[in-house]
């Protein structure tokens, strides 16, 4: 059983939906929607080329590793050829189908990490610090992940899209600050997988349309959000498993850049079948990657001519295919202003970037129960004894250095492999008033669940990303900490935290489930468990905190046509300042399909003792509406909608009715900037 603390405290800079502070829009970038110069300068230029340079940009394949001469696609680097009679460089890109192998410094951060920051300014700061690390090695293309086409409990970023997609788009933001071209979806079948080993199907062809709230709306806030970038298909499944897709992109949602299959995503030729081609192109496939050893494979190539040849494909589809894919570096910049081949390094991982990786475990680390306040260690109550397997003796003795110098007394004991039984603990614990145990498995569980029935104060920290890690011993330890996967640059801000030099506020952006699931569930996210009345064990959104809570209150809603506003007050009652996250949800009536709770916008602020600020919201529309495929648009029925304020997917504390007519959405993608943060 989950026991709620009565503190509330969060994190992050917000955002309400897709909607960003003009403070944080990439200057460079226009507007996503209409497509803007970057669209007509890619449109003219496409029609520029022959017709053998339009073929042969429709790929990126291996290329040389910088500074050889051979095309070996060395750690799995890709090269778009450019077109040099027209001043169109090379661009050098990672394949997306491959995990790195270059030994590049990834400042990108974990991103479950991350995700649980809630802090949309941060994200913007690990873009422009992979930026800088991309161009180190002459790349301007990079994956973001964190969002998909296709539907999923296990998103990267958290299981909810209007989180991820607005943090995986501060990331592209920040990459296309600096001339990199975000390319966001499809993650791999692995990183949805469920602790039980469950991997839902994801094969069956689906429309577009039915995943325009779902998977596509993660997109879709993406590009908004970054102004740009481009859509990568073909991880979980082919690219033609979305049917409809280009339609849905290029139709209705007026966006101008491309889609771009991964190797192998696009399908794969046999003999001179050219169908696979062709459904490509039909699926909305504008380039597609080309791994080391797909040559005579890949559906872009040699099948595309002999389609072009004997005229089941037109040239005005090619061309087309093209201009999307330059309106997309176009709005990166990156034709203009292309890294430097010649200024390769290797470079270890900048101070800056460790700067970053410390601040989204400071901002990210959620507090998940804290019994009897035994966090943060108070050093008048004595010693700290650390207790790990081996595998973690490493993170430990850093930790553990990290508290000392916090002004902790800290003494690590590490167990034996297989200990715990009662009985094979080290001796240590059965002294140990207060034992901190860090945890990456659950192996781990016996001998937590033995070490709590020895009587002391015990405060347990998960540094994994596992949502789905039982917690057999919760009724039986103090605290749990939820550090995610373990970095070296975590030691010193999970010290602070752990210290009471700094607050905790991070949120979850993924249900803890502790293993379990409602029956049937494939997907186990908040909105799953919502339906089938579950209650999980630590709710989406959760987090506590040790230093203060806030209240919030005055809840008003204020509908202008196709745009609601939530306007609502937080204030701070205690002596200390507190970060704030409130988050805003909304429920369409129960007579309507889609009518769980979903996550419509948040905000971050910084509260100052005795302090109020009046905070805006706004969200679109388009959450609670119906996709219309015949007129790209989305319908939202009339009826009385429920917006809840609260701090997290269980917890509402405000409530408020909307009623709306019947209303007709545009599909196109809107950038609209979020209002200011006033102080009362």
């Amino acid at each position: 059983m989950m026991r709620h603390s009565a503190i509330c405290y969060v994190t992050a800079l917000c955002m309400g939906a897709a909607f960003l502070p003009l403070s944080v829009m990439p200057s460079h970038a226009a507007g996503v929607a209409g497509g803007g110069t970057g669209a007509a300068h890619a449109a003219d230029m496409a029609a520029r080329m022959q017709p053998a340079e339009q073929q042969a940009v429709l790929q990126a394949r291996p290329a040389p590793a910088p500074g050889t001469g051979t095309s070996t696609g060395a750690a799995g680097l890709l090269a778009w050829p450019g077109v040099p009679r027209l001043g169109l460089p090379v661009l050098r890109m990672p394949d997306f189908a491959r995990a790195p192998a270059d030994g590049n410094a990834r400042p990108l951060l974990p991103w479950l990490a991350l995700a649980a920051t809630w802090d949309p300014d941060l994200a913007r700061r690990a873009g422009s610090a992979r930026a800088r690390a991309e161009w180190q090695q002459a790349r301007a293309v990079l994956r973001v992940g964190g969002v998909d086409l296709l539907p999923s409990g296990r998103l990267q970023a958290g299981e909810d899209q209007v989180l991820a997609g607005s943090m995986a788009g501060m990331i592209g933001a920040g990459l296309l600050a600096g001339h990199v071209l975000p390319v966001f979806g499809s993650v791999v079948r692995e990183e949805h997988a469920r602790a039980d080993g469950t991997v839902p199907d994801r094969m069956t062809p689906v429309p577009a349309a039915r995943l325009a709230s779902q998977g596509l709306l993660g997109i879709a806030m993406a590009l908004e959000t970054a102004h740009g970038g481009a859509i990568l298909c073909g991880g979980l499944a082919p690219c033609q498993t979305v049917t409809g897709l280009g339609a849905m992109v290029h139709d209705a949602w007026h966006f101008p850049g491309m889609v771009m299959a991964l190797p192998g995503g696009a399908g794969t030729i046999r003999d001179t079948d050219i169908a696979p081609t062709l459904a490509a192109v039909a699926a909305g496939v504008d380039m597609e990657q080309v791994a080391p050893g797909e040559d005579g494979h890949d559906v872009l190539g040699v099948a595309l001519r002999q389609a072009v040849r004997d005229g089941s494909l037109k040239p005005a589809q090619v061309q087309a295919m093209v201009t999307h894919i330059l309106a997309s570096f176009y709005m990166s910049g990156s034709l203009d202003h292309p890294p430097s081949f010649a200024s390769v390094h290797d470079g270890a991982q900048s101070a800056s970037a460790d700067t970053l990786v410390a601040d989204v475990e400071a901002q990210g680390a959620v507090l998940l129960q804290n019994e009897n306040r035994v966090i943060p260690f108070d050093p008048a109550w004595g010693p700290v004894l650390m207790l790990v397997r081996p595998a973690l003796r490493p993170a430990a003795e850093k930790l553990a250095d990290a508290m000392r110098h916090a002004g902790l007394n800290v003494t690590l004991s590490v167990t034996t492999e297989g200990a715990g039984a009662p009985g094979t603990l080290p001796p240590a614990t059965a002294q140990a008033a207060r034992t901190l145990v860090l945890s990456n498995s659950n192996d781990d569980n016996q001998m937590i669940s033995t070490l709590a029935e020895m009587g002391g104060h015990v405060a347990v920290v998960l540094v994994a990303d596992d949502p789905d890690r039982q917690m057999p011993w919760l009724d039986t330890v103090d605290s749990v900490v939820q550090a995610w996967a373990w970095r070296d640059e975590y030691a010193q801000p999970l010290a602070a935290l752990l210290s009471g030099q700094q607050d905790f506020s991070g949120h979850l952006p993924v249900t803890l489930t502790g293993g379990f699931y409602p029956p049937g569930m494939a997907d186990a996210d908040y909105r799953a468990f919502a339906r089938a009345h579950v209650v999980p064990l630590f709710p989406f959104g959760y987090g506590l905190s040790t230093h203060g809570h806030v209240t919030v209150s005055d809840l008003r809603v204020v509908r202008d046509g196709n745009h609601v506003t939530a306007n609502f007050s937080v204030t701070n009652p205690d002596d200390t300042p507190v970060r704030a996250v409130p988050q805003l949800y909304v429920e369409m009536p129960d007579d309507l399909p889609g009518a769980a709770r979903r996550l419509a916008g948040w905000r971050s602020v910084m509260v100052a003792p005795g302090h109020t600020v009046r905070l805006s919201v706004p969200f679109s529309l388009r959450l609670v509406g119906q996709w219309n495929p015949a007129g790209g648009n989305w319908n939202v029925a009339a009826g009385d909608y429920t917006l809840s304020l609260g701090l997290s997917s269980v917890m509402m504390v405000r409530h408020a009715t909307l009623h709306l007519p019947a209303l007709h959405v545009p599909g196109t993608l809107d950038g609209t900037p979020a209002s200011a943060v006033t102080a009362e």
